[in-house]
């Protein structure tokens, strides 16, 4: 099923999570202590990197690549978000713009572009990845982290066909206020060969299990996640 509104699909519902996201996002533990941790692990050496933060939201993952050295360009669709990651990174330029309808810089204008959580609010990934690959230098990286479509697909009820892309939602409650999130869920190879077919190089591809902090930060929820798949993170390369 294809978005039938036109905008990005879960734009309004990123707006009406914005306040608590910015301020759970460095505590909620299967981010900080999960999704976040094995995503920056996958990063090389930022010193001096320019680096596009690809559906920042709030800015957590802008913030960390600038402690580490990077200069972050935030973009994401989502008003009220980036209004979170303009507090959070004053000195950083913030752009609004759909990762589905192409980015608004020039190409080769980055070293590496990392995104948390974001790809799968996009419905067709092959000219996302063209577009990642023109904004990328060459031999330029690509790090980001999508839901596990393992777990999309025992989780969404709506979805009836592993083998599909299907647009899927499910009700949040965990930022403070109960919004249903859209998005899609794929299979793995769905998720692989729209970057090869850009040109990219798969480099690693982790299945993350929670830290230590999370145990300590949710200890009942520790074991279930500790035992069932719930992102992916990869690591791509652009040619040289």
């Amino acid at each position: 099923m294809s978005n039938p509104t036109g905008r990005p699909v879960a734009q309004g519902a990123y707006d009406e999570l914005a306040a608590g996201y910015d301020r759970e996002g460095d505590t909620k533990p299967s981010n900080a202590y999960l999704e976040r941790p094995a995503t920056c692990s996958l990063l090389p050496d930022l010193e001096g990197a320019r680096v596009l933060d690809a559906g920042c939201g709030a800015g957590h993952l802008a913030a960390e690549l600038r402690t580490r050295g990077a200069t972050a360009v935030c973009l994401d669709a989502s008003r009220e978000m980036l209004a979170y990651a303009r507090e959070r990174i004053p000195a950083a330029d913030v752009l609004q713009a759909d990762l589905g309808s192409g980015f608004p810089v020039a190409d080769d204008a980055f070293d590496g572009v990392a995104s948390s959580l974001a790809f799968h609010y996009v419905e067709d990934w092959t000219p996302l990845f063209q577009e990642l690959r023109r904004v990328l230098r060459p031999g330029g990286w690509l790090v980001f982290s999508v839901q596990h479509p393992h777990a999309d697909f025992e989780e969404y009820a709506e979805a009836e066909n592993y083998h599909e892309r299907e647009l899927v939602s499910a009700v949040w409650d965990s930022f403070g206020t109960e919004v249903t999130v859209p998005a899609y869920r794929r299979p793995l190879s769905a998720m692989v060969s729209p970057a090869l077919e850009a040109g990219f190089r798969l480099d690693r591809l982790l299945e993350p299990t929670p830290t230590d902090a999370y145990c300590e930060a949710n200890p009942e929820r520790y074991e279930y996640e500790a035992t069932r798949p719930n992102f992916l993170c990869f690591r791509f390369f652009a040619p040289a």
